[in-house]
């Protein structure tokens, strides 16, 4: 392949701009944004926030805060010491993942003693779900009779 006179003589070359060569302070960047908290799958049935005890409201409050604050990426939350705790499709949680897709796995924060805050995460999109948030802990073991 040859490469024509008129490609290669000076005046024909451009200058790239700063504007291109240098990131821009005023985007930004996913990896440098915290965690979304969104309240959209959120189960009225389940909530138990007005049961809280100040201390374990005042823990749920500023878990939240931290994540919304702190969390960039998985590894933030064992950073930040915020747990990721696998919730199982059975028990008492099942009534936790109604309405929710099959593909969602839930998780559980522990706060204090028996509260809890139950979420799923979509970490490309780094956005947390608050599903519930307990005062009082869920049986897995629990039999029902009919």
């Amino acid at each position: 392949m040859v490469i024509p006179n008129k490609v290669t003589r000076k005046e024909y070359r451009t200058v790239v701009p700063n504007t291109v060569i240098e990131l821009s302070q005023d985007i930004e960047y996913p990896e440098g944004r915290p965690y979304l908290i969104s309240f959209s799958n959120y189960s009225e049935k389940n909530c138990e926030i007005s049961l809280l005890s100040s201390n374990k409201a005042r823990k749920a409050i500023e878990t939240l805060k931290t994540i919304g604050t702190k969390i960039r990426c998985v590894s933030d939350f064992a950073n930040e010491n915020i747990d990721r705790i696998p919730v199982r499709r059975e028990g008492e949680y099942l009534k936790l993942y109604n309405g929710l897709s099959d593909e969602i796995d839930l998780k559980e924060i522990k706060l204090q003693q028996d509260a809890r805050i139950f979420y799923f995460d979509i970490e490309p999109a780094k956005t947390l779900y608050v599903v519930a948030i307990t005062e009082n802990h869920l049986e897995v073991g629990k039999v029902r009779r009919r």
